[in-house]
């Protein structure tokens, strides 16, 4: 466990109860497959969001009371899911320090991003194909690249902030140009993170405020602020990708049962 005085983001001690990197990436998760649960098997396969305009759906809900039961389940399960965005920023910084090859990450985070994309598209559109939105393995990609740009203007003053936050600013505007999951925000809590890593309590009231875009995302904090930066020993690689394959996998779940509710309440 590290002294009292703040250096990285490693927790020191405390009076509250310690997790693992390892834990925190469970909760991770399992807070983004709730969210995902809203998205893709009640609001795309119970209700048909995707298929009604906005004045159907307030409509739908008006007239059957189950329906609106549904799409309360449906709100409360994602903005709790939401938390999920600060602890994946999080890890990512965890990431980004312990890698011993940023290129090689990176191509991890953009083949799995490859793979997610089909499965992404029917679980939230209920389409093979849409161009509307991309999965958040490439605004995780581009947190990457983001922090990969910090990590190279380190050293060099005030200029590393500038330069800091002109890449911060890139990769917010190209989470913005190619519409990904949870874009901008997740780049700026990442980018926010890295920045300050080597002063804990600094970093984690900035990522906190930055989270703050999201809102139920700062609750994430406290799930953060307890992580002791500790690593289950012997983690072999068929682990550290079974947590990219998660991605995809429960996408493909979440769409076919999707699919499988689509008779609960017929398309308007």
């Amino acid at each position: 466990m590290a002294a009292e005085h703040d250096s990285g983001l490693s927790r020191q001690k405390s009076l509250f109860p310690s997790i693992s990197v390892n834990a925190l990436k469970i909760a991770g998760a399992l807070l983004l497959t709730l969210y995902f649960f809203s998205v893709a098997v009640i609001q795309n396969g119970i209700l048909h969001v995707n298929s009604c305009t906005p004045a159907q759906l307030n409509e739908l809900l008006a007239s059957d009371a189950q329906a609106m039961l549904w799409a309360g389940i449906a709100s409360v399960a994602e903005i709790i899911g939401m938390i999920a965005i600060s602890i994946y920023a999080y890890l990512l910084v965890q990431g980004m320090e312990h890698t011993s090859s940023t290129g090689k990450y990176a191509l991890s985070v953009l083949v799995f991003a490859l793979i997610s994309e089909v499965p992404y598209d029917l679980a939230v559109y209920g389409q093979v194909w849409n161009w509307d939105s991309q999965n958040t393995l490439w605004t995780v990609l581009i947190a990457l690249v983001t922090l990969w740009m910090m990590k190279f203007a380190e050293g060099r003053g005030i200029i590393t902030y500038v330069l800091s936050a002109v890449a911060a600013l890139g990769g917010c505007l190209w989470a913005i140009l190619i519409n990904c999951k949870f874009g901008w925000g997740f780049v700026l809590i990442a980018s926010v993170l890295f920045l300050l890593r080597k002063r804990r309590t600094m970093s984690l009231i900035a990522g906190l405020g930055a989270s703050l875009v999201y809102v139920t995302a700062a609750m994430g904090f406290i799930l953060i602020s307890m992580c002791s930066g500790e690593r289950r020993t012997g983690e072999n690689k068929l682990e550290k990708y079974a947590y990219y394959a998660y991605y995809p996998l429960i996408l493909s779940l979440l769409a076919l049962w999707a699919r499988m509710q689509q008779g609960a309440f017929p398309p308007i």
